[in-house]
This record gives C-alpha cells, sequence and structure tokens, in this order.
C-alpha cells in the first residue's frame, strides 16, 4: 500500500485523489470535490502545499505528465497514515455536523426553539 501524497499537475492546476486529498483537506482546509474524490489547488499554492507536507514530515511524490519530478520520502519519519488517519476522522465529524446543520435548517420554528433547549443544557 502507497505510503506518500501523489500530486499530479494538470495545466496550471495541480491534483490529488483518494486518501490524499483527505491528507490536503485536513492539513489546508482544501474542500474535496465530492463526484471526482479529489482536491485541486492552483500553481500559486504549489509551495504551500509542500511545505505543509515538509513541515508534517508527509512523503510526497510529483508528477508533471507521467514523469515523477520531486520527491521527499521520510522514510521511518513518514507521517503519512497518521495524518490519513486524522483526516478520516475530521472528515466524519465534518460530514455528521453538515447533516444536522442541514436537517436543522429543515425545522420549524417551535421544533428549532426543541433543539436549542435541549442543546443549550447539554452545554451548560
Amino acid at each position: 500500500m502507497r505510503d506518500y501524497v501523489e500530486i499530479r499537475k494538470s495545466g496550471k492546476f495541480y491534483n490529488t485523489f483518494g486518501d490524499d486529498a483527505i491528507i490536503l483537506h485536513y492539513l489546508l482546509g482544501y474542500k474535496i470535490v465530492k463526484d471526482k474524490g479529489g482536491v485541486g489547488f492552483p500553481e500559486s499554492a504549489y509551495n504551500k502545499v509542500i511545505n505543509a507536507l515538509e513541515e508534517n514530515e508527509v512523503s510526497y511524490q510529483v508528477y508533471e505528465k507521467d514523469a515523477l519530478i520531486i520527491e521527499n520520502n521520510f522514510k521511518k519519519l513518514n507521517s503519512y497514515k497518521s495524518i490519513k488517519k486524522k483526516g478520516l476522522n475530521n472528515l466524519s465529524v465534518e460530514e455528521r455536523f453538515n447533516k444536522i446543520f442541514n436537517k436543522i435548517n429543515s425545522l420549524s420554528g417551535e421544533e428549532l426553539e426543541n433543539i436549542l433547549k435541549v442543546i443549550e443544557n447539554a452545554i451548560s
């Protein structure tokens, strides 16, 4: 199983997919495009992405077309798996929050008032 972020250049953008996208979402807050299962970012954000990966000791490879142009392997220090796990946990929380938020938006005023009372009691 691969344990590095694979970044692929496509025109003036870079893309990651699958678990790699989850890692960039976790580290940088980039939105995962659900239908593509990936994260894209412009050339201007390249250094920011690379710096975040290096600061967190996440191994990575950068490709242009099919040619590997840059690689950084942190070997035993590589935190790919632990950052991926944190990202998956964080994503689950976000998805749960979004479901609750969408449900709250569909409630009547009276239903919303009842929910707010429960929440206020729980956090006070």
